[in-house]
């Protein structure tokens, strides 16, 4: 694949990611749960890798943080929209993927 391709790819993995581990924490639903977070550490596995298959500059980490950020949002809206978070949350759990899938990339 091409590197935007990648990129995008990467974006759907990182929203993924974020948007189920905010459903596990918060759902209400304790049948769910489980596999919810199953499903978050099996995205976090292929996003590490999507992620190592490229280097990523400043402005593309940039970009992908703030489609990512865009997606999450968007998803939680419509698709949970019973689901209470925090803005401070989602900003934090998406710096922490973010920060966990591309250290030590340039």
């Amino acid at each position: 694949m091409g590197k935007n391709r990648d990129r995008e790819s990467l974006i759907r993995m990182i929203v993924n990611s974020v948007v189920h581990e905010i459903v596990a924490k918060h759902t209400n639903r304790s049948e769910s749960k489980h596999f919810l977070e199953s499903e978050v550490i099996e995205y976090r596995g292929k996003t590490k890798e999507n992620a190592e298959s490229h280097n990523w500059n400043n402005d593309d980490k940039s970009y992908i943080k703030e489609k990512a950020l865009n997606r999450i949002r968007e998803r939680l809206a419509k698709k949970y929209y019973d689901v209470k978070y925090s803005e401070k949350e989602l900003l934090e759990r998406l710096e922490k993927l973010m920060n966990e899938i591309m250290s030590g990339l340039s």
